[in-house]
C-alpha cells in the first residue's frame, strides 16, 4: 500500500481549519439559543446572549486566528432572520466585540483564563466585557437600524439590552466552558460531588414551590436574592467549576419564572423587568466568580507558601523540614507495624572546587543537574530530599528496603559518572553515599524494646557517609564499629580544641640542604601535638581532622606566628642565610584576610618577607588558579618566597605553572620512596627536575632516607634534600645546634 506524507505544515493548517468551522458552528447553536430566548424576553433582544460567551471562550481558549470561524458563525446565525447585509454587519461587530475583548484581557498583563485571580475576574467583569459589549452592541443598533428592522424609539432601550445581554453572555457562559478546559487540562476534572447534587436540588426545591411568608419567585421582584445564598455556597465549598456551573443553573431558574405565566411561556416582557433581570444575573455571576477566585487565589497562595516551606527552590526537592517529618511518619510507623527503612545520606565529592573555580551560579546548576539525576536514579516509590548544600538524602520504604537500598545507591552513583558539561566543558561527578537501616520491631530481647528513631537513623547514615568519604567515595553500610570510631573522633576533636586553648601545639624544624654544597638553606616548621598522656603525636595522624574543623585557621595563624618569631629570634642571634618554610593549607589560602595575616604577623615578630616561605600544595594552587595567582603575585611582591608542596600528585597546567611567581617546588615523597624501585618513578622525578629547572624554578626533594635515593637526586641535578638521611624533624634548641654545624661558611 502506498502511503502518503502530510507536511507538518498542512496538518496544522487543517486542524485550523476544522477549528473554526466547530467554532462557526457552535456560535450559531449557541446564538439559535439567545434568539429562542428572545422571543419571549423582549422583541429582538435576549436577556442573555450565549453565543458572546462562546465566542470569548474560543478565542481565548485557542487563540484570535479562530476569528474568521466566528465570523462565519455570526454571519450564519444572524442570516436566518435578517437580511444578509444588516446579517454581515452584525457578524462584524460579533466578532470585533470578541477580538476585543481578547486584547484588553492581556493588555495590561497576562489573562490566565483559569480564573483563579481576583484581578482576572475583574478584568473580564468590569473591564473587557464592558467595553468590548458596548462596541458590539453599537455596531448592532446600528445595522438593524439601517435595515429598518429597529424603531427609532427603541434603539436606546434596545441598545441597552443588548449590552446587557453580551455581558450576561460573557459572565455566564464563557467561565465554565474556560475553567472547565483547564480543569480537564490539568487532569484536576472529576464527578460532581455530593455536595453539588445537594446545591442544584436546593436550588430547584426553593424556587419550584411556594415559600412560606415572601411568594416571590426568584427573578420578580427581588425574590433573585434566594440564588446568591446558593452561589455563594458553592463559590465557598466547591471550587470554581462547580460555581461557574451553579451560577449557570441559578440564571436558568431566575429567567424561567420570567419566561412563564401560569404555565405558558409569555410573549412579552417589559422594558423594566428586562432591565432588571440582566443586571441580577450579571450580579450574581460577579458575585460567584469573585469569591471563587478569591477563594481559589488564597488556596494558590497557601499551595505556594507550603511548596517554599517543604521544597527546596534550587532543585525542586523536598528540603530537610519535610524529609525530617516524612522520616518521623516512617520509622514510627515501622515501629509500629514492622517493616524496614533504609536512609541513603549522598555528599558530593569536591564540590566545593567547582564552587570556587567556575562559581557559585554553576555550582547551582550542577546541583539541579545533579538532583535530577538522582531523582532519576532511585524508583517511584523511593523519597528523595536535598537538605542543603551539596548534600541529599534518599529514603527506601518496603520489606526489602536494606536490600535495596544497596542497588539504589549503585544507580545513583553510575548516573552521576556520566559526564556534566559546564561552561562548555565536560566534568565527571563522585559522592560518597552512607546507608543505615532500621529494621523496625515491637517485639522485645531480654525483656528490652528495641527500636531505632529518625535520628538514631540519620546519624548513621551521616557516620557512613564520612567513613565512605575517607576511602574515596562509593557507598557504605553502617556498622556498629563506626559508632567506636564516631567516638573516636569526636574525643580527637575535643582534645585538638583543649590542646589549641591550653597550648599543647609545638613546631618541630626540619633542615633543607644543598645537596652539593651541603649546607643548610632552610627549614621546614611541622607541628607537633604534645599530649598530656600520650607525649609527642605528629601532625599526621591529627593534620586531617584540624583540616576538617574549624581548627586549621586559628591553628594555622598560631603556627605562621610561631615560626616567625622563632626564625626572628634565630637571626637576631647570627643564625642567618637561611628561611623558614611554613605550610599553608587550602582553608587558610581562601581565607579572605590571608594577605593582611601575614603582614600583621610580619609586621609583629619584625622577621623580613625573605626570610619567609610558604608551601602550598598543588592541588591547592590549581583548584583556583587565576585567584591563586593573584594571592601568589601579592605575596612575592612583598619579598616572601614561594614553593608549592606535593608536586606531581595534582593537575597541574604547565601554562600556569610558568605563570605562578614560584621560587621552588618540592617533589611529592611517595616518588621520592619509589626511586630504587620503580623505573616510572624515576622516570618522572628526571622530568620535573629538568622541567622545572628550564623555567628557572630550584627543585626541593622531600622524604630523602636512603643514600641510593640522593646519589640519583645529585646525578639529575637536584638542588635541595629534605628527609631523615640528614635529619629527621627537631625542637628549636636541637636545630639550631644542628644548623650551627652545617651553616654556610
Amino acid at each position: 500500500m502506498q502511503k502518503f506524507w502530510i507536511p507538518s505544515e498542512s496538518v496544522s493548517g487543517m486542524r485550523l481549519l476544522a477549528g473554526m468551522l466547530g467554532l462557526a458552528a457552535a456560535y450559531v447553536l449557541a446564538a439559535r439559543l439567545g434568539f429562542w430566548m428572545a422571543g419571549f424576553m423582549h422583541p429582538g433582544v435576549s436577556a442573555i446572549w450565549p453565543a458572546s460567551g462562546v465566542a470569548l471562550a474560543a478565542l481565548v481558549l485557542f487563540g484570535r486566528r479562530l476569528w474568521p470561524g466566528l465570523l462565519l458563525g455570526a454571519f450564519i446565525a444572524n442570516w436566518i432572520d435578517l437580511q444578509w447585509s444588516a446579517a454581515l454587519v452584525i457578524g462584524v461587530g460579533n466578532t470585533l466585540e470578541a477580538v476585543l475583548a481578547v486584547w484588553l484581557l492581556n493588555r495590561f498583563d497576562t489573562f490566565h483564563s483559569s480564573l483563579e485571580r481576583v484581578r482576572d475576574v475583574i478584568k473580564l467583569a468590569l473591564f473587557a466585557a464592558p467595553i468590548a459589549c458596548l462596541v458590539g452592541a453599537a455596531v448592532g443598533m446600528v445595522a438593524l437600524a439601517m435595515a429598518g428592522q429597529l424603531p427609532d424609539e427603541q434603539l436606546w432601550r434596545m441598545g441597552w439590552n443588548w449590552w446587557l445581554g453580551d455581558i450576561s453572555g460573557f459572565l455566564l457562559f464563557a467561565p465554565p466552558i474556560m475553567v472547565g478546559w483547564h480543569a480537564w487540562r490539568s487532569g484536576k476534572y472529576s464527578a460532581p460531588s455530593v455536595e453539588t447534587g445537594a446545591v442544584l436540588a436546593l436550588m430547584l426545591i426553593l424556587t419550584s414551590l411556594p415559600i412560606i411568608g415572601l411568594d416571590i419567585p426568584p427573578g420578580l421582584n427581588g425574590g433573585h436574592y434566594l440564588l446568591f445564598v446558593f452561589v455563594i455556597w458553592a463559590a465557598l465549598r466547591l471550587g470554581l467549576l462547580a460555581t461557574t456551573l451553579i451560577t449557570l443553573c441559578a440564571a436558568v431558574l431566575a429567567i424561567a419564572p420570567t419566561l412563564m405565566n401560569n404555565g405558558a411561556l409569555v410573549d412579552y416582557v417589559a422594558y423594566p423587568l428586562l432591565v432588571n433581570l440582566q443586571i441580577m444575573l450579571i450580579m450574581i455571576a460577579l458575585s460567584g466568580l469573585l469569591v471563587g477566585a478569591a477563594i481559589a487565589e488564597r488556596k494558590l497562595a497557601e499551595w505556594r507558601l507550603d511548596q517554599l516551606a517543604r521544597f527546596d527552590p534550587l532543585t525542586g526537592l523536598a528540603n530537610r523540614a519535610a524529609f525530617q517529618e516524612y522520616l518521623d511518619h516512617v520509622t514510627a510507623h515501622a515501629q509500629r507495624h514492622g517493616g524496614n527503612v533504609a536512609l541513603l545520606y549522598l555528599d558530593l565529592d569536591h564540590f566545593k572546587n567547582i564552587n570556587d573555580t567556575l562559581g557559585h551560579q554553576t555550582g547551582d546548576e550542577l546541583l539541579r543537574i545533579v538532583a535530577a539525576r538522582i531523582k532519576a536514579g532511585v524508583r517511584n516509590e523511593d523519597y528523595v530530599a536535598r537538605l542543603g548544600g551539596d548534600e541529599f538524602t534518599v529514603l527506601v520504604v518496603g520489606n526489602q528496603a536494606a536490600r535495596a537500598a544497596a542497588s539504589v545507591a549503585q544507580k545513583i552513583l553510575e548516573t552521576l559518572n556520566e559526564p556534566i558539561n559546564l561552561l562548555g566543558r565536560d566534568y565527571i561527578m563522585s559522592a560518597s553515599i552512607g546507608i543505615s537501616a532500621l529494621r523496625g520491631s515491637v517485639t522485645t530481647t531480654g525483656g528490652t524494646t528495641v527500636l531505632d528513631d529518625a535520628q538514631e537513623l540519620m546519624r548513621q547514615a551521616d557516620t557512613a557517609m564520612y567513613r565512605a568519604k575517607r576511602q574515596h567515595g562509593g557507598f557504605l553500610y553502617f556498622n556498629s564499629s563506626m559508632n567506636v570510631a564516631g567516638k573516636r573522633q569526636l574525643s580527637l576533636e575535643s582534645g585538638l580544641r583543649r590542646a589549641l586553648e591550653h597550648h599543647e601545639f609545638e613546631l618541630y624544624y626540619q633542615p633543607k640542604i644543598h645537596i652539593v654544597k651541603d649546607h643548610i638553606t632552610g627549614v621546614e616548621a611541622l607541628l607537633r601535638w604534645r599530649h598530656p598522656r600520650s607525649g609527642i603525636i605528629g601532625s599526621d595522624r591529627f593534620i586531617a581532622d584540624i583540616e576538617a574543623t574549624n581548627l586549621i585557621e586559628p591553628v594555622g595563624e598560631w603556627a605562621l606566628r610561631a615560626a616567625c618569631q622563632q626564625m626572628a629570634t634565630w637571626c637576631r642571634a647570627g643564625l642567618n642565610g637561611q628561611r623558614v618554610a611554613v605550610n599553608l593549607s587550602a582553608r587558610q589560602f581562601a581565607q579572605p584576610d590571608l594577605l593582611l595575616v601575614v603582614d600583621q604577623i610580619l609586621q609583629e615578630t619584625g622577621l623580613p618577607a625573605s626570610k619567609l616561605e610558604l608551601e602550598i600544595s598543588e592541588t591547592t594552587a590549581m583548584s583556583n588558579a587565576s585567584q591563586a595567582l593573584k594571592i601568589l603575585t601579592a605575596f612575592k611582591q612583598r619579598g616572601v618566597h614561594l614553593c608549592i608542596d606535593s608536586f606531581g600528585t595534582g593537575y597541574s597546567s604547565m601554562s600556569y605553572l610558568k605563570r605562578f611567581p614560584i621560587d621552588a617546588i618540592k617533589i611529592d615523597q611517595s616518588f621520592i620512596h619509589a626511586l630504587e624501585s620503580d623505573n616510572d618513578a624515576a622516570t618522572v622525578v628526571s622530568a620535573i627536575i629538568q622541567l622545572a629547572h628550564s623555567m628557572n624554578i630550584i627543585v626541593i626533594a622531600e622524604g630523602v632516607e636512603t643514600t641510593g635515593q640522593r646519589d640519583f637526586l645529585v646525578q639529575h641535578d637536584c638542588d635541595e634534600i629534605q628527609g631523615f638521611l640528614y635529619s629527621m624533624p627537631l625542637p628549636a634548641e636541637d636545630y639550631a645546634e644542628l644548623f650551627g654545624q652545617h651553616a654556610q661558611a
